[in-house]
């Protein structure tokens, strides 16, 4: 059985650290924030799948890997194109991503999947500070799934109708005694909750 996995795009819609609302600035990348000692921060995401030909899942775990250099770099021309934001659009940046994990079968996608694909060159830089991912395994925070749902209606995929992309949001807790700088990459891979 194949592994289900989606990866957070884009991380730049709402961040909540110690009740204080803090706007992201909308980019190709991610951006750091600065979390105080045993403090909470809620970070919003768009999320597209990896695996072509897996139900989409009604439920995810919390973030465990990045994705391939390609795919990032493509959910950064995706960010930076706005194409998530229209479900059309998205559809295409979804094509494109499935061509770039080699997914055999997928739907090739019009001009814009072909856009996504010749800019999947270079994969975003890190912001400064420590990746929520390498927090999370030197114990420094915890990280919990607060919310996931699909994006739209669901559509014809090759033979199938289901969803593709969805939004999401983790709450991160700081379990040290001091304030810390962290982000969360863009191409983050959340596993699947259920099977699909």
């Amino acid at each position: 059985m194949r592994v289900f996995r989606l990866m957070g795009a884009l991380i730049v819609a709402a961040l909540l650290v110690a009740g204080v609302r803090v706007t992201q600035a909308q980019g190709t990348s991610a951006s750091s924030f600065t979390l105080p000692a045993g403090g909470t921060a809620t970070i919003s995401f768009t999320a597209f799948c990896t695996n072509f030909g897996q139900k989409f899942p009604a439920a995810i775990q919390a973030p465990n890997a990045l994705a391939p250099n390609n795919v990032r770099a493509a959910l950064a021309y995706i960010q930076a194109q706005n194409l998530y934001s229209d479900p059309a659009q998205a559809l295409e940046a979804q094509y494109a991503i499935w061509q770039l994990v080699g997914a055999t079968g997928s739907p090739t996608g019009g001009a814009t999947a072909q856009q996504v694909v010749q800019n999947a060159t270079t994969a975003p830089a890190n912001p400064q500070g420590t990746s929520l991912l390498d927090a999370v395994t030197a114990n420094q925070v915890a990280v919990t799934l607060a919310s996931w749902a699909p994006i739209g209606q669901p559509v014809a995929i090759g033979t199938t109708t289901d969803n593709f992309y969805g939004q999401g949001t983790v709450t991160v807790k700081n379990n040290t005694q001091q304030p810390l700088t962290l982000f969360m990459p863009v191409g983050t891979l959340f596993p699947p909750g259920t099977a699909g």
